[in-house]
């Protein structure tokens, strides 16, 4: 169909390669002014809606990301790329992907903060799979940049038309399907500071044979990230913190670099803090330090900051963390008839990441993964040396004896293996086959397209540096046997065990004997075949009645398996074991779209669109979701639009099928021992008068004391995935206006407000709140129909709990529908271009200029439906500024073009908990970044590139060490510096 490709539209499209950020063509098609070119765009899908239509028309907000911008923002990820749209907040990228666990190397989306599990990313509207088995979610690096033809976003609820995981929204990516000729493309860059070196190199090969009826396009990436590390830059090393010593904890400079409160090496008489808590300095191991008393909590005294004493987190921190990518991607289309043709689309990728940690650790407090003691015997305190001397000296000091009973726990950070370095590997495979066409039917073009898809995801991470719990225990517990030195335990010893100096020094043998590796292996596969068909139905005076219809069926499995050593917790490691699951889901959708008004007085257009979908999972049962879109100009040049939906989320595999494993504390509180039931209000002594009684046989509030709690037995806790859950609920709103005034040409200024509301959020529910506020001060039902008092499990006769009738001997704390989650504010965008010779009467080209902006005033979590919203809008925990902000200026001239873009984020505080006031608030103040690019077209072929990024070396915000560990946000900021690139493309 031969269209006119309006004023704005061509003003957005040209905008679009000025910023990534682009809030994209004109939502909403004008009528065209005398003289315009003319352009078939075809029928197209427009993402958020499956009905064909003749223009970029969408019912909703569309963000739009052209193939141009993404070759000149200079990015070498798609997912660091979309950060800069005010509607994305940072997950999981290339700032931070390294320091987690299994996802190094990945990049993920993120629509209004609310998790990349509730954002739906897609490609030429088909799901992609999931990247990984421990936090199910889609790794945009498996999509190859330089075969993106153009990048969709929309937020808001699009679940009706897309099925679950649409609940903050979709990004959809739409690829290249010809080519003609070859195409290269490559970039390299480099930090000021000569590090988080970066290159792409892609190509893209396609042309037509057999009287064009075939069509085939191939096309690769290889890409790179280098490593940036907290040590090598300025800002957080050192640091800033908060002095805990005052009121109301003012913000002092650290004197010390960014690190730890845990001492390198650090005997504790006693607990942390304590008079006898000493240290050896590390500049001289003879000098034996007595820690401050206050080194336990203010960690601002002069030995606590003393930078020789204590671990130096720069040192392993990572900005930036490595990563390498190849990915390869086939396309081919043959035509059956003028109307039909068949697809295959076929793609590979293998990436990998690196990441690293702090060294593994034994808490001064003991407890924790690793605890180690130094007994009174130790062969190494009892020997020769001024150290142990020393050391003597303070055992002495402590009351302690020279015995085995006589212990002290050990506060260190085990340097003698290095960081915890991590390798994640991975590689992708994606098969997709279909036909598509149209047909006839009651005399109206039907159109129809199937598929079936099937894709596979394998990895392994392995962990290195990770030393084996016992081994350390075992090799740390020294003592002499007739005139050597050798470990106690008879075992160990026949298994080659070699003493460890925790006094002067591990030798070498002593460290290869206690290291150890982790790994793991995961697999996943999806499986999914749809068909939809889009008609028109019949006309109506203003315009034709639109639908489309259709049905889904997926299939997800997942397997994640660890070692033997790490899932049995030898291994100073997270216990994990073997988590798998699967489930599949059928669902069916229909959307009309009704044209109910055009070209009548107060009513150039009215149009009401709406979209329905049930489905059914093998897991949670039926769901359903709808949308209704209501569109309506008054005037050609203002247009309102609004939007009510439902979305779901269904619950992952690692929600519904980890493993349930025993875990164990030493913080719960039983509401029902005799202390806590004195130390409650009279509301909550009476409702556990009557619920306690329930549970426990002859129970005396005044006598029980209960078998858990400070000082006593830890609790077992039964921990892991919960098959009982349910689905995740949001009710979203939209509404706004589009105004393109006549008498300003390719201005176009628009406001939308968006409205979450989403209920049975996935999460978990802390002991102490399960035990008290969830049950036993619960009284209006019985026990046995409270669902929370379901999961504590009393042993009525005693044989497990020592004989204490109705002791608690284990809770099930598993993943539940429990939390609720408001988002709410404004989305905002100006857009105007124009060329130089209408204003000036000389051609200097043409200028396009856009500001884009989100206003976010509400962000409220409720993590329990007995709780109260806690607001994290405007706060660096929650990595959601109140303002966020994109603004960009482009001039065109001839061959060449210049782009100033610049990035801004409102000021933060660093959490909600600052910002109710209870110690003084600390801000990040705002933040801009500003970046330059240019292009020039040596001739029709070649392209060249070149830009920085943050021009002017912002530096990103210091933040309390209590809050980021870094110094600063590196999701959110740009920790980089000054980032230079050049590039080039070429056509032959």
């Amino acid at each position: 169909m031969k269209v006119q490709m309006n004023t704005m539209l061509r003003s957005a499209l040209l905008m679009s390669a000025a910023s990534a950020s682009l809030l994209a063509a004109p939502s909403i098609a004008q009528a065209q002014t005398a003289g315009e070119a003319t352009v078939d765009v075809g029928e197209i899908v427009v993402t958020g809606s499956r009905i064909r239509r003749d223009t970029f028309s969408s019912p909703q907000p569309l963000a739009v990301v052209s193939a141009e911008a993404i070759r000149e923002q200079g990015q070498v990820s798609l997912g660091d790329l979309l950060l800069d749209q005010p509607v994305i907040n940072p997950a999981t990228n290339s700032q931070n992907s390294s320091g987690t666990l299994f996802l190094a190397g990945q990049t993920r989306a993120d629509i209004r903060g609310l998790g990349p599990t509730r954002t739906l990313v897609l490609m030429d509207n088909r799901r992609l799979p999931f990247s990984d088995a421990s936090s199910p979610a889609v790794d945009l690096n498996t999509i190859p940049s330089l075969m993106v033809e153009r990048i969709e976003t929309i937020a808001g609820g699009v679940s009706a038309v897309y099925g679950s995981e649409a609940i903050a929204g979709v990004v959809n990516f739409i690829m290249k399907k010809e080519q003609d000729g070859l195409e290269l493309d490559i970039q390299g860059g480099v930090t000021q500071e000569g590090d988080g070196e970066e290159y792409r190199a892609g190509f893209n090969w396609g042309s037509k044979f057999f009287d064009d009826k075939l069509n085939i396009l191939i096309g690769g990436e290889v890409a790179s990230q280098d490593t940036i590390m907290q040590r090598d830059r300025s800002f957080g090393n050192p640091g800033i913190r908060r002095d805990t010593r005052v009121t109301p904890q003012p913000i002092i400079p650290a004197s010390r670099a960014n690190t730890s409160p845990f001492a390198t090496f650090q005997l504790i008489g006693g607990a942390l803090g304590t008079a006898r808590s000493v240290t050896l300095d590390a500049r001289n191991p003879t000098n034996v330090v007595r820690l401050s008393a206050a080194c336990s909590t203010a960690t601002v005294q002069p030995d606590c900051q003393d930078p020789a004493l204590f671990y130096s987190g720069p040192a392993y921190n990572t900005l930036q963390g490595k990563s390498n990518r190849q990915v390869i991607r086939g396309y081919a289309d043959y035509k059956i008839t003028d109307t039909w043709k068949a697809f295959v689309d076929l793609s590979y990728l293998h990436g990998s990441g690196y990441g690293i940690f702090q060294p593994a650790f034994s808490s001064a407090a003991g407890g924790g993964t690793m605890p180690v003691v130094l007994r009174g015997d130790n062969a190494y305190l009892n020997g020769a040396g001024a150290t142990a001397a020393a050391l003597r000296a303070e055992w002495l000091a402590a009351g302690k004896t020279f015995t085995q009973g006589s212990t002290a726990q050990v506060g260190k950070f085990w340097q003698e293996f290095g960081g915890r370095d991590v390798k994640a590997e991975r590689e992708q495979v994606k098969y997709t086959g279909g036909i598509e066409g149209k047909f006839q039917t009651f005399g109206r073009d039907v159109s129809m397209d199937s598929y079936v898809q099937y894709s596979e995801v394998t990895g392994t991470t392995i962990s290195f540096n990770v030393p084996n719990v016992a081994r350390v225990q075992q090799a740390t517990d020294a003592v002499l046997l007739n005139g050597a030195v050798v470990c106690r335990d008879a075992a160990a010893r026949a298994a080659g065990c070699t003493p460890w100096d925790l006094v002067n020094g591990a030798s070498r043998e002593a460290i290869l004997w206690t290291n150890g590796v982790a790994s793991s292996d995961q697999k996943l596969s999806q499986t999914v075949a749809g068909i939809n068909f889009a008609t028109d139905l019949f006309d109506l005076p203003a315009g034709p009645v639109g639908v489309a219809f259709g049905g889904e069926y997926r299939k997800e499995k997942s397997q994640f398996v660890q070692d033997a050593l790490s899932a049995s917790g030898a291994l100073f490691f997270n216990a994990i074991g073997t988590r798998q699951g699967e489930y599949d889901v059928r669902e069916a959708y229909a959307e009309v779209r009704i044209p109910l008004l055009k070209d009548v007085p107060f009513a150039e257009e009215l149009t009401v669109e709406a979209a329905g979908r049930v489905s059914d999972y093998s897991t949670i049962g039926g769901t359903d979701q709808w949308r209704v879109n209501v569109t309506w100009a008054p005037v050609k040049d203002v247009r309102f639009r609004a939007t009510e939906s439902t979305a779901v989320r269904a619950p992952n595999i690692v929600e519904l099928f980890a493993p349930q494993g025993r875990n164990f504390t030493t913080t719960a509180l039983d509401p029902c021992d005799s202390a806590n039931f004195r130390a409650a209000t009279a509301a909550q002594q009476a409702a556990r008068r009557v619920t306690c009684a329930a549970a426990i046989p002859g129970y005396n509030p005044t006598t029980f004391v209960s078998n858990i709690g400070t000082g006593r037995p830890s609790l077992a806790l039964l921990q892991g995935g919960n098959p009982d859950l349910g689905a995740e609920k949001a009710h979203t709103f939209q509404y706004g206006v589009v105004i393109n005034p006549r008498w300003v040409p390719n201005l176009q200024i628009s406001a939308d407000f968006f409205k979450y509301n989403i209920t049975d959020q996935v999460g978990s529910i802390p002991i102490n709140t399960l035990l008290g506020a969830l049950c036993y001060d619960d009284a209006s039902r019985p026990i046995e129909q409270n669902q929370f008092c379901q999961q504590i499990r009393r042993d009525r006769t005693g044989a497990t709990t020592g004989g204490l009738q109705g002791g608690i001997f284990e809770v099930v704390l598993v993943q539940q529908n429990v939390a609720s989650v408001k988002v709410e504010g404004w989305d905002y965008s100006v857009s105007y271009g124009f060329q130089t010779e209408d204003l000036f009467g000389k051609d200097y080209g043409s200028i396009a200029m856009r500001v884009d902006a989100t206003w976010m005033y509400q962000w409220a979590l409720q993590g329990l439906p007995t709780q109260a919203y806690t607001q994290f809008a405007n706060t660096i925990t929650n990595a959601t500024p109140e303002w966020k902000g994109n603004a960009s200026l482009r001039w065109t001239y001839d061959k060449f073009s210049f782009t100033w873009s610049t990035l801004y984020f409102g000021s933060m505080i660093a959490n909600q908990a600052q910002q109710a006031g209870v110690i003084d608030p600390f801000k990040t103040g705002d933040y801009f970044r500003h970046d330059i690019r240019a292009t020039y077209r040596l001739n029709d072929d070649i392209r060249l590139r070149a830009g920085v990024v943050n021009a002017f070396n912002k530096k990103p915000p210091q933040l309390p060490e209590t809050f980021a560990g870094t110094g600063t946000g590196s999701s959110q900021y740009d920790n980089a510096g000054r980032f230079f690139f050049v590039g080039a493309n070429m056509e032959f």
